[in-house]
C-alpha cells in the first residue's frame, strides 16, 4: 500500500508503491536529519492513476494484463520519542476493472536507534513490524518483519546504510497453496546531500532471497536503486527514481508453462510535488515498467502515472 514504509516499489520485493515512495524520499531524508524529532505526526493520502496489479492474482490463459487503472487511500500516524518510533497504518487501492485486485491493510512497526558512538554519528536502527492485508473475499496474506540497519552519517552532506531484512509472508489458502515464504533482503545504500541541504541523492545494491514452499514461488534476486529528491522553493519538489532488479527462480512455473521463470524488473518515474497552503501537498509522478519474462502472464510493460493530495498532520 502506498503508506507502507518498506524498500521499494518492485513486483516480487514485496514493497511500496509509487505514490507513498514519494513521501518515503522525504521521510528517509527527514529521519537522516532530525532522527530524534520527538512527537507525534500523521498524514493522509487519496490518489489515483495506474500500475501494476498485485502479483498474486494468476490467470489460466497465455496472456494477462498486468497494468490497470486504481483509486487508493491511506493514513499513517507516527509517534516518536527519543530514539523511538512507532507507526500505526492502513490503506485501500482499488482497482475497478477486477476486483480481485483490490486491496486494503493496517499495520504497525516499531523501530529504535541505539548510538554507537559518541558523536551519534554511527548507530543501529532495530525494527520489526506487522502487516494485514485482505481483499473482497476476505484475508490475502499476512506478514511479519524484522530489520536491522547499520548508519553512519560521515558529515552534513554524506550517510552510509548496510540493512538486513526479514520477512515472514503467510498467504490465504483460500488463492493458491505453495506462496508461504521467508522473505530476505540485503541493502547496501549511500546517500549524498549537496552542501548538506535538503536535496538527496541515494543509491544502493540490492540482494534478494525468497524461499516458498513451492519451489516455483521461490528466487534468488539482485539489482540496484538510485533515488532522488529535490526541492525548488519553498513550494515545489522535484523526485525521481530507477530501479533494475534480476530475479531467477527455482522451478518450472505452472503445467501450462514448464520452465524456470526469470524475469528482470525495470522501472522508471520522475515526479514532482507543490505544496498549497494549510500542509496540503498536491503530487504526481509518472514513468515506465518493463518486466521482460520468459512466462508470458509476467511479461509486461507499460506506462504508470499516479496523482493526488497529502495532507500532514503535526
Amino acid at each position: 500500500m502506498r503508506l507502507q514504509l518498506s524498500i521499494v516499489c518492485l513486483a516480487g520485493l514485496g514493497g511500496i508503491c509509487p505514490a507513498q515512495a514519494q513521501s518515503q524520499a522525504q521521510s528517509q531524508a527527514q529521519n537522516q536529519a532530525q532522527p530524534n524529532n520527538n512527537g507525534l505526526s500523521a498524514q493522509v493520502e487519496v490518489y489515483g492513476g495506474q500500475d501494476v496489479v498485485p502479483p498474486d492474482v494468476i490467470e489460466s490463459g497465455i496472456t494477462q494484463e498486468r497494468i490497470e487503472g486504481l483509486i487508493g487511500a491511506g493514513a499513517e500516524v507516527i509517534y516518536r520519542i527519543g530514539d523511538t518510533r512507532l507507526t500505526a497504518d492502513a490503506g485501500a487501492e482499488v482497482y475497478p476493472v477486477d476486483e480481485r485486485y483490490n486491496r486494503y491493510s493496517i499495520g504497525g512497526r516499531v523501530a529504535q536507534d541505539i548510538p554507537l558512538s559518541n558523536d551519534r554519528r554511527t548507530r543501529l536502527r532495530l525494527g520489526a513490524g506487522y502487516q494485514h492485508v485482505f481483499g473482497e473475499d476476505g484475508r490475502v496474506f499476512g506478514r511479519l518483519r524484522a530489520d536491522s540497519q547499520l548508519i553512519h552519517r560521515h558529515g552534513a552532506s554524506n550517510t552510509s546504510v548496510a540493512r538486513l531484512r526479514y520477512g515472514r509472508r503467510n498467504q490465504s489458502e483460500e488463492r493458491f497453496t505453495g506462496f508461504d515464504q521467508d522473505e530476505w533482503l540485503l541493502e547496501l545504500r549511500h546517500t549524498w546531500r549537496p552542501g548538506g541541504g535538503p536535496g538527496s541523492i541515494s543509491a544502493s545494491l540490492l540482494g534478494l532471497k525468497h524461499d516458498a514452499e513451492e519451489d516455483r514461488f521461490s528466487y534468488d534476486g539482485y539489482g540496484f536503486r538510485v533515488v532522488g529528491r529535490m526541492p525548488l522553493d519553498d513550494e515545489w519538489a522535484v523526485s525521481g527514481r530507477l530501479s533494475v532488479v534480476q530475479r531467477d527462480y527455482k522451478a518450472p512455473f505452472s503445467a501450462l508453462f514448464p520452465e524456470d521463470r526469470s524475469d528482470t524488473h525495470i522501472r522508471a518515474v520522475v515526479g514532482a510535488e507543490r505544496n498549497i497552503g494549510s500542509n496540503l501537498i498536491l503530487f504526481g509522478e509518472g514513468g515506465y515498467v518493463s518486466n521482460p519474462s520468459n512466462i508470458p502472464v509476467r511479461d509486461y510493460n507499460g506506462v504508470v502515472a499516479t496523482a493526488g493530495v497529502r495532507w500532514l498532520i503535526k
